[in-house]
């Protein structure tokens, strides 16, 4: 009988334990920026004890009343002082994401004092793996042993930087300049993070004053930039439209089609880079010579336009035309199949808005804001859900909806 007892009295704590450590385990490891505490103990299920390898540094948090996840910062034997200018008693929560999970030390104010990522185990980068982001291609490089030199090639312009592990065999990395003075375009990124999920295999970078997502790469096994580069593109125009006077327009990955009849293009490139312009040749049927095609929340706006000879840039005509969209899904529904990680600077913040607000509404979001509500409603594919708590959002669509914020935030 006293053994049951027992037995009955420790499942109790450990369901106890489950309970209030929330997504905090034993064996987590959070990342400070120069230390990796590891998680020791999580004791009664309310006070959570970590410490650096060599158990010199320790931070100790204890649940701040039921609240789930939500703890304050306590001092213990080593950490007589508290770190990171808060004060013992602050608040600190762990905050989990699919693609990032964190711990946050909150000041006065609820000023972030400090960000600890947690660091999961993943696989190694694989040396000679190739990286698409932004028009760019990054090939992996194993260097120093343990770090991992990117290096890509733009109009002639080296492009690299270094990604450090935090701890062997992590998720976590730590962003630096690459050794040649190459172009370091994520020297704003706090850390890096590797996130995977089925075919999903992502490099996400988070910037340095607001851990938010800033940019993206995405393993692939093509090895040409142009070819990633137009495929993006054209996923974000591509679909069934309808001119002004009615009259139906299809842009498809390699030609369209204008009232039935074959509309041969092809994509306007500069050095591998996607200039947005769509030759039409002289054959007609509708569009001829070069045309701008610009994605808007109704369609495309299409502009004819004059190239100068070897050179990116073009100007504009006054000649333009309104694509209606008449295709039965949502006119962004690529944003919930391919990662928006390159050809968002073209759009305007309106567009960018409506394009992230759509990615809740293919999932039947139902919207406060007057526009957005008369926007979807509008739409024949929404259907409303009987309450937003039901939306759930793809790994994919969430680092979507971060990317187009991050797009917004830069205009």
């Amino acid at each position: 009988m006293k053994k049951i007892i027992i037995s009955l009295l420790a499942l109790a704590l450990s369901s106890f334990t489950f309970t209030y450590a929330q997504g905090i385990r034993v064996g987590d490891r959070f990342f400070d920026g120069g230390v990796v505490y590891t998680v020791k103990e999580v004791r009664m299920g309310t006070i959570v004890y970590m410490t650096d390898a060599l158990g010199d540094e320790e931070l100790t948090l204890e649940q701040w009343g039921s609240t789930p996840d939500v703890f304050r910062l306590r001092p213990s034997r080593n950490a007589e002082e508290p770190k990171y200018g808060a004060e013992f008693g602050c608040r600190v929560n762990f905050v989990s994401r699919p693609d990032n999970s964190y711990l946050e030390v909150i000041g006065d104010n609820d000023m972030v004092l400090k960000v600890l990522p947690l660091v999961k185990p993943v696989d190694a980068l694989d040396d000679g793996s190739f990286w698409h982001g932004d028009a760019l291609l990054y090939t992996a490089h194993t260097f120093e042993e343990v770090s991992v030199l990117m290096k890509a090639m733009a109009e002639g312009e080296e492009h690299e930087f270094v990604l450090t592990p935090v701890t062997e065999g992590g998720d976590l990395y730590c962003v630096s300049d690459g050794p040649d003075d190459g172009v370091n375009q994520f020297g704003a990124a706090g850390y890096a993070r590797r996130v995977m999920q089925g075919s999903l295999d992502v490099l996400c970078f988070y910037g340095k004053k607001d851990n938010l997502l800033m940019d993206a790469l995405e393993a692939t096994k093509v090895s040409d930039a142009q070819q990633l580069n137009v495929r993006k593109w054209i996923e974000m125009i591509m679909g069934d439209y309808c001119t002004e006077s009615g009259s139906q327009v299809k842009i498809w990955s390699d030609q369209g089609s204008y009232k039935g009849k074959d509309m041969h293009f092809s994509p306007v490139t500069f050095n591998g880079m996607v200039t947005g312009v769509l030759d039409f040749g002289s054959g007609g049927p509708f569009f001829v010579g070069k045309v701008e095609a610009v994605p808007t929340p109704k369609g495309l706006l299409m502009t004819e336009v004059k190239m100068n000879e070897g050179e990116p840039w073009y100007e504009k005509t006054v000649s333009s035309y309104e694509l209606e969209w008449t295709g039965r899904e949502s006119r962004f529904d690529f944003a919930s199949r391919s990662l928006l990680n390159s050809g968002l600077r073209r759009l305007d913040k309106p567009t960018l808005r409506v394009m992230r607000n759509a990615i809740l509404a293919a999932h039947g979001y139902v919207f406060k804001s007057k526009d957005l509500k008369a926007y979807f409603e509008d739409q024949l594919w929404y259907t409303p859900a009987q309450s937003n708590a039901s939306v759930k959002l793809s790994l994919l669509e969430q680092l979507n909806v971060a990317l187009i914020q991050a797009a917004e935030r830069g205009k």
